[in-house]
This record gives C-alpha cells, structure tokens and sequence, in this order.
C-alpha cells in the first residue's frame, strides 16, 4: 500500500509537523502494517532522486492508494495538494487537524476530519490505525468532485506510471523461457514499486497465456487488491477461476465458479464500457459452457446431442453469447461463439427431430423455433463476414488486427463448409501458433466438443490435426508431479571459520551423518506417494549438493536452481568446500537441468534500492515459487539447519525454512546439531 502525507513541515503556528509524523502518521502507518498491510511511503521530502519535486508530488499523489492530509494550519501548498487529490481519485483521502480554535477553510468544514493534540500526539496512535482502516474498508466517495460526478472514472496507476524498460526485457525472457516461478517472483517484487499495476498486468497475462493458472490467480488478485474495480484484473480473473474448478472435486468446483461469477458481476456493475460488457457476458456464457460439458461427460454421441436440447445450462449460454453479441456487432468473438451454439442447435434439431419437438409445445412451435434459428444464424455468417474482413483485410478498426480474428475465421470457415477439409486445414495452420497456450486450448477445447458429439465431419478432424501439430511444436507445460520437496541447508563451513561457528564442519563423518538424515527424510516423504515426486534445490557445497545425490539413488528426479550463472556461483558457494565439492557440482550441471536467476550479485537495475545482499533472499524466494509453480497437490521443505550454533542472516536457510512453512509447505527440519557431533569422529578427519 502506497501513503502520501500532505502536510506543513517544521515548525508553524507553533505546532511541530515533523513531530506529528514521528509520533503520530507514522506509528498509526505501522499498525496498519501489522494489520497485514504492506505500508510504504512518505511525503516528498524523502524523494533524493534529481528531477521537478512538483512533477513527483503529482505522481505521488495520483498513484497513492492513501493521502492523508493535515490541515491544521492555513496551508497553501496544503491546500493545494489536497484540491489535486481530490480532483484525481475518489476515495481513500483522510484529514487530520489539532484541537485548536482555529477555523479551517469553509469549503472542507462539511467534511469529516480526525482530531489530535499538538503537544501530544502520539497519544492518538491507536484511534488514528483504527480511523485509517475504517476509510481503506470504505467504498464510499469522500472526493467532493466525485460525488459530484459518479461517471467520472479516475485513471489507474498503470496509465500513470509504466514499468521500467529492464524490467519489461527480464519478463520476456522469462516468459519465452516458461520460468514459472520467476514470473511469480516479478510479481511479488513488483508488488513494492509505484509501476506494480501495469507490471502486474503484463505478468499475469504472461502466466495467463502459459496456462499457469494458480499463478495467475495470485498475481491478479494481487492487481486487484491494488484497484478492487481493475476491470482487466476481474475479466481474468473470470476465466482464472473456471479454469482452476475445471480439476476440482464437485465442492470445490461450485466455490471457484462462484468465484468467477463474482468477478464477472464486478466488471458488469462497474463497466460502463461495451467491450468491457461484451467480455464480461462472453466469460459467463464460458461458464454456462463448462457447466453443459459437464452435463455431456461419458455420453456417446447421440446421447450428447439429446442432453444439448434438454440442457438448461446450453441456452443460457446461448443467452450470454448472443446479448454479448447484440451490445457489439463487430466483436466476432462473441457472434462466432453465438453462430457455434445456433449451428449446434441446428445439427441435433436435424439429427434428433423427435427429441427436438418434444422440446416445443407444438411441432409446428418446434417448427418455428428452427425457422427462427436457420435465420438468425445466417444473419450472423454475414456479420462475421463482414466484422472480419474490417479486422484481418481493411484493417478499419482501431487497435486491429486481433489477435483473436484468424481463429474466427477458421472457425467460420469450418461452421459454414466442414466438407472442405483442405480449406479448413489452411485457416486453423494460419491461425494458431505454439507460444500461445491458452488460445490453443481454447481452440482445442471447441473442437474436441464437436468431435465428441459427432457434429461437423469431416472438418473438424482435420482441424484438431492442425492444432495438435501447433501444439507439439510450441511445447507443452511440464505434467504437474504428485509431490514437490524443496530442500535448504547449510553449506560446508570454510577451511577457517572458527570451531565455535561451525555448522557442518568438513568431516567425513559430518557429511555421512547428513547424508545419512537427508535419505531418510527423502524416503520417509517419497513413501506412499501415487505419481512423481520432484525436488528443488540449490547448488551449494554441502546441503544441497548431497540431497541432489541422494534422490538420484532414490529415483527422485530433482532441479538445480542457481542464484547466479554456474561459473560465479562456484566461486561464492561451492569451492570454499575444497576440490571435491567442485567436481561433484560439475556432476550435477552435466546431469541435471537447471536455471539461472540472474547474471551477477549486483541486482536488476528496477529492483531499486535493493542491496547487493539481496540476492541469496530473492534466490530463496525464486525456488520456493519455482516449487509451487508445478501446482502439486502436496509440498514440503527440508532443512538441515543448525539455529542455536551460529546466526542466521538474510537469505539464510533458516529464513529459508520459514518463509517455506509460512507458505504452507510442510516442515521437516533435520538434526542439524548432529553434525558436530564427533564422539563417531576422534581424528576429525577432513574432507
């Protein structure tokens, strides 16, 4: 969460600003954080960077998702900055003045203010937090231009502020990699920066595209917990949701289709805008779709066909699509998807004549139901024709071409001529491409519905040829393993840290004994596991290294994950161990895929003001998103950490461990202080 505070500073009229900041704003802003708010920011005296201080107040100002101002005093830059506040965002600005007799200006005596002592303020604390999170929990407009204007819509972060260019560059390059829990990572990092929405944005549709669904989730739950009303965020969100329910047990399927019911309602009450609308209605006709799928599950083809013309949940779909259709004739998205129910009605009214008037309450209703289709239908062939030719051949439309326009006319195509195979084969070629998951499934997923029922032969095979063939060429995400294990440790102490330091000295007997409890935690969470398990770990001498041997004996396939490219991270965690430690990490880098986080410990420029140390933190981060990247259905973290022998600093694996927990990881923490032991080990020999 990002404040701004408008106020005087120093000392005026007596009462000391600054004090009230210290005392006051401040300690109030850090109860907040311990309300589970991540609070950052100040006024613009803390900005040191060069540039307009008013070009940064204005930004700071806009992006703010709390301004809280004092007007104690007759301020004209007080004032001033409050009017602009006001002017740019609806709610979330919260006055403060001191109990004075001083009138403050007529135009803000109708509004509400919080009241402190001047000769103590920090004895408000408390009723200042409370205040503070009543107004963030409010919905309620306190801008009186606003109010005044209820149409009015205030721009968001994203089009104020953009995403640094080096940042832009490092998500392309992980999204083209399909780094999973490095786009996680973004996120969470992004998250700290007034350029979070628009990076948000492009992160989760970058993990929307790849199909990363949970990800997705989380990143624009992130977005929306910036601007509950994101209309991008909830239109995802949408599809996120039924996405998710589509593996799900029946309970929790009807919690996430809520879920998206929700989203899409918000857009729909929020929106004012028809594509916004035309989406929304689209996404809940998507919905109707996965309920009537369901209705066809393990039916052979005819039986499919009758439960369609039962289906209640089919003509709801029908419902959405075509009212989405009706708020836009040139959105081909919806009328395609709207001519695909009719032509599906259609096939079975023919194929099933019977079942189809039985669904009238008179044949010659039933009659002139398909009459009714038949028309409708071809009035939609001929819209299509022409709202794609303004999109893929004039190029009329603003913003065009869509992306979305080849598969409409390969969908088109098909719909209208399924005996020309060749023609069909052509237009799915032209229109899908391998980097694109989620267009691919979605293509699929239609044409799989079509081919279970037996409807629109024999086109629809060689499309589903086409679309299989893009599908092997680009990829597909990794199978999801039944189990993850993530491991953190300590690495082999150096040659000269002192004895009373030591947490894993360099003894054969040492190594044995941690090799010895890191085989017998891998077995004990390997046993009884139904599917593949798969581990995470780093590099380093000792720790890590051993349980990547380990589950190598076991068959446990794991992967490396490397803060730094192989060759630095050598130098800073592996040959401190001694020769051996080196060869045996060269075995891992030729037998074991792995990935690298970032090229130097020097941080990504946009990761700004993060020190140099940070990247053993964000290399713990990194592999434990990478972990739960895979979506397994159970999790755990092992670590081989001795805590009361020697500190543990940031990036550490006790940090490790914990925030793994926290994260719901199961914990399984390993007799570190074993390792010292030497009653085994009179001579110490070293390794």
């Amino acid at each position: 969460m990002r404040i701004f505070i408008i106020r005087p500073f120093a000392i005026k009229d007596g009462i000391d600003f600054d004090k009230v900041e210290a005392d006051l704003i401040q300690p109030a802003l850090a109860k907040l954080g311990h309300m589970d708010l991540q609070v950052f920011g100040s006024t613009t005296a803390r900005i040191i960077k060069q540039g307009n201080i008013r070009e940064d107040m204005f930004r700071l100002i806009a992006v703010a998702d709390l301004v809280i101002a004092d007007i104690s005093i007759h301020n004209a830059n007080v004032f001033y900055e409050l009017g602009m506040r006001h002017a740019l965002k609806p709610r979330h600005t919260f006055m403060i003045r001191c109990k004075s007799e001083q009138q403050h200006p007529f135009d803000l005596q109708t509004d509400r203010y919080f009241s402190y002592e001047a000769s103590n303020p920090g004895a408000s604390v408390a009723a200042l937090a409370e205040a503070l999170r009543a107004s963030l929990n409010s919905p309620q407009a306190d801008s009186p231009v606003f109010t005044l204007l209820p149409q009015l819509k205030p721009h968001g972060r994203g089009k104020l502020v953009s995403a640094p260019r080096a940042f832009q560059e490092d998500l392309e390059r992980a999204r083209i990699g399909k780094h999973y829990g490095t786009l996680r990572l973004f996120a969470q990092e992004a998250a700290a920066y007034e350029w979070d929405q628009e990076a948000l944005r492009m992160i989760g549709n970058a993990q929307f595209k790849l199909r990363a669904y949970a990800g997705a989730r989380t990143t624009f739950e992130l977005l929306r917990g910036t601007d509950g009303e994101h209309v991008e965020a909830n239109l995802r969100l949408g599809t996120i949701y039924q996405r998710l329910a589509a593996t799900e047990a029946p309970a929790r399927k009807l919690e996430l289709m809520a879920e998206s019911a929700s989203a899409i309602q918000r857009v729909i009450d929020g929106s004012h805008a028809n594509a916004e609308l035309v989406e929304a209605h689209c996404l809940l006709g998507s919905n109707e779709k996965s309920r009537w799928i369901d209705e066809l599950a393990g039916r052979a083809p005819l039986e499919q066909q009758a439960a369609t013309l039962r289906s209640v949940h089919f003509m709801r779909m029908r419902s959405h699509y075509l009212a989405a259709t009706n708020l836009d004739l040139n959105a081909h998205y919806s009328a395609m998807n709207a001519l695909a129910i009719l032509k599906i009605q259609q096939a079975c009214a023919v194929s099933l004549p019977d079942a189809w008037q039985q669904s009238h309450d008179t044949d010659a209703g039933a009659t002139a139901a398909l009459a009714a289709i038949d028309t409708l239908a071809a009035r939609l062939v001929a819209t299509l024709h022409l709202a794609l030719q303004l999109d893929t051949v004039l190029g009329l439309r603003p913003g065009m071409p869509d992306a979305w326009a080849p598969s409409s006319r390969a969908d088109l195509q098909l719909l209208t001529a399924p005996g020309r195979t060749e023609r069909v084969a052509q237009y799915y070629r032209q229109a899908v491409t391998g980097d694109d998951w989620f267009a691919l499934d979605a293509t699929r997923r239609n044409l799989e519905i079509y081919k279970n029922m037996g409807l629109f032969e024999p086109g629809v095979s060689a499309a589903l040829e086409e679309i299989e063939s893009a599908m092997a060429i680009g990829g597909q995400p990794p199978p999801r393993p039944a189990k993850v294990l993530l491991f953190t440790g300590h690495m082999i102490d150096a040659a000269d840290k002192p004895e009373h330091l030591w947490r894993f000295p360099r003894t054969a007997p040492a190594q044995a004994r941690a090799r010895e409890l890191i085989r017998s935690a891998v077995a004990d969470e390997v046993a009884g596991v139904n599917g593949q398990v798969l581990g995470f770990a780093g590099g380093a001498c000792g720790g890590d290294i051993l349980f990547h041997e380990v589950c190598a004996e076991l068959g446990v396939p794991t992967r490396l994950l490397l803060a730094l490219p192989p060759e630095r991270f050598q130098v800073t965690s592996v040959q401190h161990g001694g020769a051996n430690w080196v060869e045996r990490f060269h075995a891992l880098l030729e037998r074991l895929p792995f990935d690298v986080l970032q090229a130097s410990v020097v941080p990504p420029t946009w990761l700004a003001g993060k020190q140099e140390n940070y990247i053993w933190t964000r290399a713990n981060h990194w592999m434990m998103y990478s972990a739960m990247s895979t979506g397994a259905a159970t999790r755990s973290v092992l670590a081989l950490l001795n805590r009361a022998h020697a500190p543990q600093g940031p990036g550490g694996a006790a940090e490790f461990f914990d925030e793994a927990r926290d994260n719901g990881f199961k914990p399984v923490e390993l007799d570190g202080p074993a390792l010292l032991n030497r009653s085994t080990d009179p001579a110490g020999s070293v390794l």
